[in-house]
C-alpha cells in the first residue's frame, strides 16, 4: 500500500477521498517548480507535475503554509502566478499539511482567525496619525473574526515631518467605505512608531471628511 501511495505522489495524482471529503478553504499559490515528470502525452493533453507551495486559509484557523504535489493540464499551468492565483484547495481534516488544489470548484470567502493579523483597534487607539494613499488595493477574499471584509492595499504612508514609504498591508473595510477604494485616494490612518508596517486606515474618520 505504500508503494502505490508514493507511486501516486510521484506521478501527481490527487486522493479521490480528499477532493471529496476535504475542508474546502482558500489556498494563495506562493511557488510552483514544475518537476520532469508528466503524465498524458506530449501534447495539448499533457499533464505536467508540479509542486505547489501554497497559503492556506480555511475558516477560523491562522493561515499556514503547505505544500503538494500535483499534476495540472498544460494549458492550466499559465495561469498560476505566484503571489497573485488564487484557487481552491481541499484539507484533510485530520492532517492539514495534507492538501490538494481543486480545480473544479471556486474559492471560497473564508473567515479569519480571532487574533490574527493583530489588532486594528489597538492601533487605532494608541497609533500617530499619518495619511496613506491608495496605490492598489484588492479585495481578499476574507472577513475579519467580525465578519467585515479584508483588503490588500499597498499604500503610500505620509508621517508629519518624516520620509513617505509604502507599506503592504491587510486591512477590514466596512461597506460604507468601499467607494473610497480607488488609486489616490488620500485617507487619514494610524501606525505605532514601534511597528511602521501595520498601518490601519481610519475608515470613521475618512468617512466623517467626505461628510462634513
Amino acid at each position: 500500500m505504500g508503494m502505490f501511495k508514493k507511486l501516486k505522489s510521484m506521478t501527481g495524482s490527487v486522493d479521490k477521498d480528499l477532493l471529496r471529503n476535504g475542508l474546502l478553504g482558500r489556498g494563495t499559490i506562493i511557488d510552483v517548480q514544475q518537476t520532469r515528470v508528466s503524465t498524458g502525452g506530449d501534447d495539448a493533453f499533457s499533464r505536467p507535475v508540479c509542486v505547489f507551495t501554497v497559503e492556506v486559509a480555511l475558516d477560523n484557523v491562522p493561515v499556514y503554509t503547505a505544500t503538494c504535489r500535483q499534476s495540472v493540464p498544460i494549458t492550466v499551468l499559465p495561469r498560476f502566478v505566484p503571489g497573485q492565483t488564487v484557487a481552491a484547495v481541499r484539507v484533510n481534516p485530520d492532517n492539514h499539511d495534507e492538501i490538494a488544489l481543486d480545480l473544479s470548484t471556486e474559492a471560497p470567502e473564508v473567515t479569519m482567525a480571532q487574533g490574527q493579523g493583530g489588532s486594528a483597534a489597538d492601533v487605532l487607539a494608541r497609533g500617530n496619525p499619518v495619511r496613506a494613499v491608495i496605490v492598489q488595493t484588492q479585495p481578499l477574499g476574507m472577513k475579519n473574526p467580525q465578519g467585515v471584509d479584508m483588503h490588500a492595499f499597498i499604500l503610500t504612508v505620509m508621517p508629519d515631518g518624516q520620509k513617505p514609504y509604502q507599506a503592504k498591508v491587510g486591512n477590514p473595510v466596512p461597506e460604507d467605505a468601499v467607494p473610497l477604494l480607488f488609486p489616490g485616494s488620500s485617507l487619514p490612518a494610524k501606525v505605532l512608531s514601534e511597528e511602521p508596517e501595520g498601518v490601519v486606515i481610519d475608515w470613521t474618520a475618512a468617512l466623517a471628511e467626505f461628510t462634513k
